[in-house]
């Protein structure tokens, strides 16, 4: 009885083993040139089905490899960051817009997935200052950056732009930019309250401007928040 007991129990392991019911995203990261990179952020981001809390990722070993574990079988963008040598988040239309994106299939019978993700193009940086344009005390503001030839992909929100900012924007793109905060006056790219008179800012990959955003004050300026 009890022989027959550890039988049945080895064979339980054994078909758990051979039936996975999760998947592995695997491979390598390399840059524009092909050299693989280090400390690069990999996200394997579900697109057949909403996701609550944290998008599956991992970052790359020394020698550039990623290994994305427990999966549920179904369908996955595969991309990579590495935002402080330019290369950004690839989880919004924003970035991704006219990307192609590699995609896999977990499933039982394919339960892995081995590829090789390429970083790039590298985005364009904004580094710069917002501060009071009377007492250049730091301000914090709500930002919205839009492309201009589709002006509902955008991104919005507190935190793009801070007092003391480092922001990346899509490349070889038109984006019109603008900065507010209850209180005073908004500020358009390049530097004018008036909206008629904003321009599109267009970066190359890599290049980076700087710009000191000194918003102006007003008693009267429509509470607007940052929805």
């Amino acid at each position: 009885m009890c022989r027959f007991l550890i039988v049945v129990a080895i064979g339980a392991m054994s078909n758990l083993v051979a039936h996975p019911d999760t998947g592995t995203v695997n491979g390598m990261v390399t840059n524009e040139d092909g050299k693989t990179v280090a400390g690069a952020t990999v996200y394997a981001y579900p697109i057949d089905r909403p996701i609550v809390g944290i998008i599956p990722h991992n970052i790359t070993d020394a020698s550039g490899h990623f290994e994305i574990k427990g999966l549920s079988w179904g369908l996955y963008a595969v991309s990579g960051a590495k935002a402080d040598e330019g290369y950004p988040e690839m989880l919004s239309a924003f970035f991704t817009r006219n990307q192609v994106m590699q995609k896999v299939t977990l499933a039982p019978e394919t339960s892995t997935a081995t590829l090789t993700v390429q970083l790039g193009p590298k985005a364009g940086r904004l580094t710069g200052t917002v501060t009071d344009g009377l007492t250049s005390a730091p301000l914090s503001p709500c930002t919205r950056f839009s492309w201009a030839s589709e002006p509902n992909n955008y991104l919005l929100g507190t935190g793009l732009v801070t007092s003391d900012f480092n922001t990346l924007i899509p490349s070889n793109t038109g984006v019109l930019w603008k900065v507010w905060l209850d209180g005073y006056k908004p500020w358009y790219y390049p530097g004018t309250s008036d909206e008629s008179a904003a321009t599109t800012l267009r970066l190359q990959p890599g290049q980076i401007i700087s710009i000191a955003i000194r918003l102006e004050a007003d008693a009267a300026a429509r509470m607007e928040g940052c929805g």
